[in-house]
């Protein structure tokens, strides 16, 4: 769902249009229309069908995630501290 308001100060209104979940491409581009086109407030929001469960990594064991991948990202360093050994 891509949202924004139309209209001017007191008397903006919020509108919308819907998109499938197979449509992101298409959804970015109409968000990105509006704003070259001076809405305010543009906006996209999406319930992922497809998503089951909490969104990133739900377990790592042994450095890898439940399919094998390696996994390395944490949380230290990431606000401009310099991670141990690099």
């Amino acid at each position: 769902m891509v949202y924004w308001l139309e209209g001017e100060g007191e008397d903006m209104l919020p509108v919308c249009r819907g998109f499938g979940s197979t449509e992101l491409t298409q959804a970015l581009a109409w968000a990105e229309d509006r704003r070259r086109q001076g809405y305010a407030h543009v906006s996209i929001s999406t319930e992922l069908e497809g998503s089951i469960g909490r969104p990133g990594v739900s377990a790592v064991e042994g450095g890898r995630t439940p399919d094998g991948e390696v996994y390395e990202w944490s949380k230290a360093g990431r606000a401009g501290k310099v991670r141990k050994g690099r």
